[in-house]
């Protein structure tokens, strides 16, 4: 009687394993179609975000009357690419019969803290394009380097230095770092300082220095150039040069800096006005017999 039972259970229990078994494979084959579909969906969905922004791109920039707003443009790109590659995603987990809800729970999960730094960058970006606080071109310092930014992308921002190197630098730095925009105002102002020696007729210094700064054609007239004497140096009495120069200036600021220092040294050799080498004056006591003493014996010499 005992071993009667005792093979009738395991005769259920093989018969359930089998079904379940048998169930698991059914329902895998089941899914290999719609696995497939669902893929081959998430393909169409990314050909048809790429082929969509180029699209709208090509519009925008055809239909518009003036200069498009390169960042406006990127962002509203990265915008229709998302949205179609997200939309084509949700297609794909409903045709596997996957819960969105579920699947996007569990990877929200699992990727929220591997992709932190990915996530805050790709929201930093945003903020850059939207805020607008330096664009493509802009000439910016950040840190101690000083490059043209050549491209904003979704994760980093592209800088190139003035050496020539390129410098990849994380969106979220580019908000947190303190980041010199020399190009975020139309002009830019150009100071530096020139001595002169203590026997210059100074109005003749000032006059001639103003005349080298206007004939630099790449200094603007308003705001009007700037020349004044700052201070009493050691050897020298300091002139302060002051002018403008438009930011988008292809050569450069530090080359229009150049230009102009080299016409002040020119026009002040013409005119016999010299700029001092540091100097040092020693003065004797003449009361002091020991001093006396010293110079007639080197004289004697």
């Amino acid at each position: 009687m005992f071993f009667n039972t005792a093979f009738a259970a395991v005769q259920d229990a093989a018969s359930d394993s089998q079904g379940g078994a048998s169930d698991f494979f059914s329902s895998f084959v089941e899914m290999i179609p719609r696995f497939f579909a669902g893929v081959i969906v998430f393909v169409l969905a990314i050909l048809f975000a790429k082929f969509l922004k180029k699209y709208i791109t090509s519009r925008i920039t055809a239909r518009a009357k003036h200069e498009v707003n390169e960042e406006a443009l990127i962002l509203i790109e990265r915008m229709v690419f998302f949205g179609v590659i997200t939309l084509g995603l949700v297609i794909s987990l409903a045709i596997v019969k996957i819960n969105v809800v579920t699947f996007v729970s569990a990877i929200g999960l699992g990727l929220g803290f591997a992709f932190k730094d990915l996530l805050s960058n790709f929201i930093a970006g945003v903020v850059i394009l939207t805020q607008k606080k330096f664009k493509i071109g802009d000439l910016v310092k950040v840190k101690d380097r000083i490059g043209t930014i050549v491209e904003i992308e979704a994760r980093t921002t592209q800088i190139r230095d003035v050496d020539g190197t390129l410098l990849v630098i994380p969106n979220a730095e580019m908000l947190t770092e303190v980041v010199q925009n020399f190009t975020a105002h139309s002009f830019r102002r150009v100071s530096f300082r020139v001595g002169v020696h203590y026997s210059t007729p100074l109005e003749k210094a000032l006059e001639i220095a103003m005349k080298a700064i206007k004939e630099n054609k790449h200094v603007v007239i308003d705001p009007a150039p700037q020349v004044f004497f700052a201070e009493f140096d050691q050897s020298s009495i300091n002139l302060e040069i002051r002018f403008w120069v438009e930011s988008s200036i292809r050569n450069g600021w530090w080359i229009v800096q150049s230009e102009v220092i080299q016409a002040i040294k020119k026009e002040f050799d013409t005119a016999g006005i010299v700029i001092p080498f540091p100097i040092t004056t020693l003065s004797l006591d003449s009361f002091d017999k020991n001093t006396k003493d010293g110079i007639r014996t080197i004289s004697n010499k």
